[in-house]
């Protein structure tokens, strides 16, 4: 799995993943999306998740989601995840996380 993080604006980071979030992969791009939070600048208020090239994603992939949504409702934030494949949406919705995941 590959994965790109960046700003967008002022209080926004954008991560934008390709491949297979599977265990190992779920566990670096987890930690790196959190570390992105914790080093920014100003506090982050957004964070897009960009998850059109993604094409598995495991239990442990979701639970990264869920920790990351977690943490931006802490700071008062959101999580959005753009550009979801249908496999991908599918599993969200398996699990119930398309009740508060915004698409």
């Amino acid at each position: 799995m590959e994965y790109s993080i960046k700003p967008r604006g002022e209080f926004t980071l954008y991560v934008k993943a390709s491949g297979r979030m599977d265990l190992d992969s779920a566990v670096q791009y987890g930690t790196a999306v959190k570390d992105a939070l914790y080093d920014a600048d100003e506090q982050i208020t957004e964070l897009v998740l960009d998850f059109g090239e993604v094409t598995f994603i495991s239990s442990f992939g979701l639970k990264v989601v869920l920790e990351l949504y977690k943490h931006m409702q802490e700071q008062n934030g959101k999580l959005t995840v753009e550009n979801v494949p249908e496999q991908i949406k599918n599993s969200f919705k398996m699990v119930g996380f398309d009740k508060f995941l915004e698409f």
